[in-house]
C-alpha cells in the first residue's frame, strides 16, 4: 500500500504582510512541477531530490531548507525516496525576508536543519481547521529565524544550552550528539564544532566525564554495587563501565571503592 499525502488548506486567507496558503507533507514524489504563482519554503525530510529550475539543477537531502518562487517555474525530481514537507506563501512581507537572508532563485538551499524536521511534523499533526493559519505562519517564520547566522554571544548560549541538557539527561543511555542535536533543532555536525571550540573538548569527552564524576561522587556516598552506579551514571553495560572509569581516572571501580574504605 502507497504512502498517502497530506494536505491541509487555509480556507480564509487576510491580507496580512504575510500569508500562508497550505502546510503539505509530500511522502510520494516523483517528478512536479511547481505552479508560479506563489513564495514556497521547503523542508526535505528524507531521501535525496534535485531542484530544477530552467538550466539550473540543484541536488537536495534530507535537512535542506529550499525555496521556489512566485513567477519561477521549477521541477522537483525524486531521486531515492525523496520526501518533503512545504508551506506555499505570499504577502508583501515576504521579498524583506529574502533579502535579509540573501536568499535568491541562486541561493536557494541551505543545509544542516535536520533537527527542524520533527518540529515540523509535530507542527502539521496540531494543525486543524481553526488553527492552520496559525501554526503554518508560525513555523514559516521560525523556519526563517533558524536560517539567521549565529553570532558568538548565541554561540555561548548554544554551549550553555547544550551544557544543561547533558546535566539533565547524562543517566539516558541512550543519550547522543544526535539525540541532543534533535532537542536543540541543530545539525549534529555544527554543534559539535562550536562545542569543541568554545570548551576545549568534544562531546563524547565532556558527557563521558560527567557520568565518570557522577559516578564517583556515588561511590564516595556509600553506592558500591558497580551495576548500580553505572546505570545511574547512563551506562546500561557495567563491564562497558568499568572499562570506561579505569580509562578516565586510573583504577577499575572496585579498585577505587577498596582505596575509600581504606
Amino acid at each position: 500500500m502507497s504512502a498517502q499525502n497530506i494536505c491541509k488548506f487555509i480556507s480564509d486567507i487576510s491580507e496580512n504582510r504575510i500569508y500562508t496558503k497550505n502546510f503539505v507533507y509530500e511522502k510520494s514524489c516523483q517528478r512536479i512541477l511547481i505552479p508560479a504563482n506563489n513564495h514556497i519554503l521547503y523542508l526535505a525530510v528524507s531521501g535525496s531530490g534535485r531542484l530544477i529550475t530552467g538550466k539550473d539543477s540543484k541536488d537536495i537531502t534530507a535537512g535542506n531548507i529550499f525555496f521556489t518562487f512566485a513567477n519561477s517555474q521549477c521541477t522537483i525530481e525524486n531521486l531515492d525516496n525523496f520526501q518533503y514537507m512545504y508551506i506555499t506563501f505570499n504577502g508583501n512581507r515576504s521579498d524583506e525576508l529574502f533579502s535579509r537572508f540573501g536568499i535568491t532563485p541562486k541561493n536557494c538551499v541551505f543545509e544542516g536543519h535536520e533537527g527542524m524536521v520533527s518540529f515540523w511534523q509535530n507542527a502539521l499533526a496540531k494543525a486543524g481547521e481553526k488553527n492552520l493559519d496559525l501554526i503554518s505562519e508560525a513555523v514559516l517564520l521560525y523556519t526563517f529565524g533558524s536560517m539567521a547566522p549565529i553570532t558568538q554571544s548565541g554561540e555561548q548560549q548554544l554551549v550553555s544550552s547544550m551544557i544543561k541538557f547533558i546535566e539533565n539527561n547524562f543517566t539516558d543511555n541512550e543519550l547522543s550528539l544526535q539525540t541532543l542535536a534533535d532537542a536543540l533543532g541543530y545539525n549534529s555536525k555544527y554543534i559539535s564544532r562550536i562545542f569543541k571550540n568554545k570548551m576545549g573538548v568534544n562531546f563524547s569527552v565532556y558527557l563521558t566525564n560527567v557520568r565518570i564524576q557522577n559516578a564517583i561522587f556515588l561511590m564516595e556516598q556509600g553506592v558500591t554495587a558497580i551495576k548500580n552506579v553505572a546505570l545511574l551514571s547512563g551506562y546500561k553495560d557495567p563491564l562497558y563501565f568499568s572499562i570506561v572509569f579505569k580509562n578516565t581516572v586510573g583504577m577499575s571501580p572496585s579498585e577505587y571503592i577498596t582505596n575509600i574504605k581504606k
